[in-house]
């Protein structure tokens, strides 16, 4: 971008690779890029003034619509948490203060929602995967959930009763075919290796294993 004066604007032409942007000319010097929302917002027409605050005004705006519409982007191919978006953005280079904006538009609007977010990756986990909620909360954790979010989460989503019964049927599913020909013991141990990758607790994996297991 050229350093940003007072002047006029001499040319006003569409961007050959995106129809819906246009570059904007001062003085006959490109000045900058804007979209044609902006364009039309801010009534830019050739042979206007336009002061420095003023340009200064619509770059900001301009990349924080743009910040914004990669933020859309992302989440158009899954639902992400707050800290997914905002780390994927420092990796674009977006400034902080755009990045915070861009956060608060999404949550503004319901595009990012962390309580929402655990309640449906619960969900996938348990009735897809048959994980534990032992795994859950450490991957929750990882995609920057906060510790009360995730085990309210946990306590509405799963329910004691039915996790122990997934465990039960991954576990006798499991003895039956892979670990079918070994002694009590490696059964035992095995077993309860299986089930703790799988992110059961102590309490469900001895349950299972003494139900199992004789």
């Amino acid at each position: 971008m050229s350093e940003i004066h007072r002047g006029i604007i001499t040319k006003i032409e569409q961007q050959e690779k995106n129809k819906g942007r246009y570059s904007i000319y001062v003085d006959h010097q490109f000045a900058f890029g804007i979209s044609e929302d902006l364009l039309v917002k801010y009534r830019l027409l050739k042979g206007k003034e336009i002061d420095p605050a003023s340009m200064e005004t619509i770059i900001e705006e301009e990349e924080q619509n743009k910040a914004n519409h990669y933020a859309l982007k992302l989440l158009s191919f899954r639902g992400r948490t707050r800290q997914e978006v905002e780390k994927k953005m420092k990796e674009k280079e977006y400034e902080a203060p755009t990045i915070e904006k861009t956060l608060a538009f999404l949550q503004t609007h319901n595009y990012i929602n962390d309580e929402d977010f655990a309640a449906s990756y619960i969900r996938d986990k348990v009735n897809i995967q048959k994980l534990g909620k032992m795994r859950i909360k450490q991957e929750l954790y990882q995609k920057g959930i906060d510790k009360t979010t995730v085990q309210e989460a946990i306590n509405e989503q799963i329910d004691p009763i039915d996790e122990f019964e997934t465990a039960l049927d991954l576990g006798r599913k499991k003895l039956n075919s892979t670990y079918r020909n070994d002694d009590k013991n490696a059964q035992y141990r095995k077993l309860g290796s299986f089930l703790q990758r799988r992110g059961y607790d102590y309490d469900i994996i001895k349950k299972v294993l003494n139900t199992l297991v004789k």
